[in-house]
C-alpha cells in the first residue's frame, strides 16, 4: 500500500480502508512538522507545540476527507493541501497566544468607531470560512506590510520589528494598520455572500430577488458552499439562503450541480424533503437557492456525541426512506444519502436535503463519469463506473446509513453476520440485502424496503 499514490490512498480511506488513512499520515507527518516549525517565531516556541499543530491538521483533514469534501486533480495536491490544513491551524494558535498581549494603553486604535467597536467569537465554521484565503493574503501584500504583519502573528514587539527591519515604530504602526485594514477587508468580503459571485459561463432562470431578504447569520460552511440564517425583509420569516464559496462560481460543474440542485428541489413537495423555492442572483452575479429554515442539526452531528438506539434508527430510516421513494417517483436519484444531509429538527421531524449529486432517469444526459457522491454511502456499481444511478443505488445508501446511525462506524465490506450482536441481527439482515454488491439482490423498490423495517417495531 506504502506504494500508492496519494490519489489512490485517499479513495481508499475515503471507501472505508482505514489502513490508507495510516500510510497518508507517515507520508507526510515529518514535514508537517517541519513545516509548522519553521513558521514559529522563537517567543512563541514554548508555547505552541508543531506536533500539536499537526496532529489538529491532520484530525480536520480526515474528518473532511471521510465525507469527500477532498478530490485531488494532480501530482503535489494533497501536500498542498495539508500544508495549508497546517498553516491555517498554525496561525489561529499564534492569534491565540498573541492576543492576549495588546494593550489599549500600548496602542491606541486609529479611530472612534474602532475603539467601540465589538466582534462576536466566531463558530468553527466561520472560522473555516474565513481562513480559507489567508495564506493567499498574505502573499499578496506588499514586502513590507506582508514582513511586518507575520513578524507580529509570530509575536514580535513593534520595538523588535522596527530594529529588525531599519524602520521607526511610528512607520512599523502604519504598515501593520495597513495590513490589518486589508484582512478586515478580505475577511468581511469573504463572508458577504454577494462578493461571493462572479458570472458563470451559462445563464440560468433566477426570478427571486436579493433585496427582499436580510442576512442575519452565517450557519454552516463545507467544501462548497455556505448556507446562511436570513429573513424576509418586512416579516418575521426565517429562510435559509445557500450560496457557493467564491472559488467554486467560476467552475462551470460546480455551479451546473448547485442550479441543478435547485431546480430538483424546486420540484419536490414532501414533509421529509427540505423545501426549495427557488433561485436568485447576488448583486455581482453569482447564484443563491432560498430554502425552508430547519432549526435543528444534521445527524452527522448527532452521531459525534454517540450512535442511536436500533428502534431511534429504524424510525429515522422509515423518514428518510418515505420521502426518498417519493423522489423515486418523481424519477429522481438522490446519489448521496448520508447522515451530514439528514437533518431533524427541535420537534423530532426528520428532512432530507442537498440534492447536489441527484440524477434524472427520465431524458438525463449526464455521463456516468460525472457523476457524484459519498465515497463508504456510495454503491459499488457507481463508485466503480460500471452503471447508471437507479433506485436500489439509493438502497444501498439507505443500508450504509441505516448501520452507521446504530453503530457509529461504516459497515464494513463485505457486509456479514458474523459477529454482530444477538439483538442486532434482525436489522443487520436487512442492511446486508442492502448493501449486496449486486443490484438485484437487493430491496429492488423503497416499499420493499420499507416493509421489511416495518417488521422490526
Amino acid at each position: 500500500m506504502s506504494k500508492l499514490n496519494s490519489q489512490q490512498l485517499l479513495e481508499m480511506y475515503q471507501a472505508g480502508e482505514n489502513e490508507a488513512a495510516t500510510v497518508l499520515f507517515d507520508r507526510y507527518v515529518a514535514r508537517l512538522i517541519a513545516l509548522a516549525r519553521s513558521r514559529i517565531g522563537a517567543r512563541l516556541r514554548r508555547r505552541i507545540d508543531p506536533e500539536d499543530v499537526m496532529q489538529s491538521a491532520y484530525r480536520s483533514f480526515f474528518v473532511h476527507a471521510r465525507v469527500g469534501e477532498y478530490q485531488l486533480q494532480k501530482t503535489g495536491d494533497l501536500w498542498r493541501l495539508l500544508a495549508g490544513i497546517t498553516l491555517n491551524k498554525l496561525y489561529g494558535q499564534i492569534e491565540k497566544h498573541t492576543a492576549g498581549k495588546r494593550s489599549i494603553d500600548r496602542e491606541a486604535p486609529p479611530d472612534a468607531i474602532l475603539a467601540t467597536a465589538t466582534v462576536p467569537e466566531p463558530s468553527p465554521s466561520e472560522v473555516v470560512a474565513i481562513i480559507e484565503d489567508l495564506s493567499l493574503f498574505i502573499q499578496d501584500l506588499p514586502p513590507e506590510e506582508r514582513l511586518v504583519l507575520t513578524a507580529s502573528l509570530q509575536g514580535q514587539e513593534n520595538a523588535e520589528i522596527s530594529s529588525t527591519i531599519g524602520k521607526s515604530e511610528r512607520t512599523v504602526r502604519r504598515l501593520l494598520a495597513n495590513a490589518r485594514n486589508k484582512l478586515e477587508q478580505r475577511l468581511l468580503h469573504h463572508n458577504t455572500p454577494e462578493a461571493d459571485s462572479q458570472p458563470p459561463a451559462e445563464e440560468y432562470a433566477a426570478p427571486l430577488r436579493y433585496e427582499n431578504y436580510v442576512l442575519e447569520q452565517l450557519l454552516g460552511s463545507g467544501g462548497m458552499g455556505k448556507v446562511f440564517r436570513a429573513r424576509v425583509k418586512g416579516t418575521q420569516q426565517k429562510v435559509a439562503i445557500k450560496a457557493l464559496h467564491k472559488k467554486r462560481q467560476s467552475d462551470r460543474r460546480a455551479v451546473s450541480q448547485f442550479v441543478k440542485e435547485a431546480q430538483v428541489l424546486t420540484k419536490l413537495q414532501h414533509p421529509h424533503l427540505v423545501r426549495v423555492e427557488g433561485l436568485g442572483r447576488f448583486p455581482h452575479g453569482g447564484y443563491f437557492m432560498v430554502m425552508d429554515f430547519i432549526d435543528g442539526v444534521d445527524l452527522q452531528s448527532q452521531l459525534e456525541t454517540g450512535p442511536f438506539t436500533t428502534p431511534e434508527a429504524v424510525s429515522i430510516i422509515l423518514h428518510v426512506a418515505d420521502a426518498i421513494g417519493y423522489a423515486h417517483d418523481q424519477d429522481i436519484i438522490h446519489c448521496d444519502l448520508k447522515p451530514a444531509n439528514i437533518l431533524r429538527d427541535q420537534r423530532g421531524n426528520i428532512r432530507v436535503t442537498d440534492f447536489g449529486f441527484a440524477y434524472l432517469i427520465a431524458g438525463s444526459a449526464t455521463p456516468v463519469n460525472s457523476i457524484g457522491g459519498t465515497a463508504g454511502y456510495l454503491a459499488p456499481e457507481i463508485l466503480n463506473r460500471q452503471s447508471l444511478p437507479a433506485p436500489t443505488t439509493d438502497i444501498f445508501s439507505l443500508g450504509v446509513l441505516l448501520w452507521t446511525l446504530i453503530t457509529g462506524t461504516l459497515p464494513v465490506s463485505p457486509f456479514k453476520l458474523t459477529g454482530v450482536k444477538q439483538q442486532q441481527t434482525p436489522v443487520a439482515r436487512i442492511v446486508k440485502r442492502c448493501l449486496s454488491p449486486t443490484p438485484q439482490n437487493r430491496f429492488q423498490t423503497i416499499s420493499e424496503l420499507q416493509q421489511a423495517l416495518l417488521t422490526l417495531q
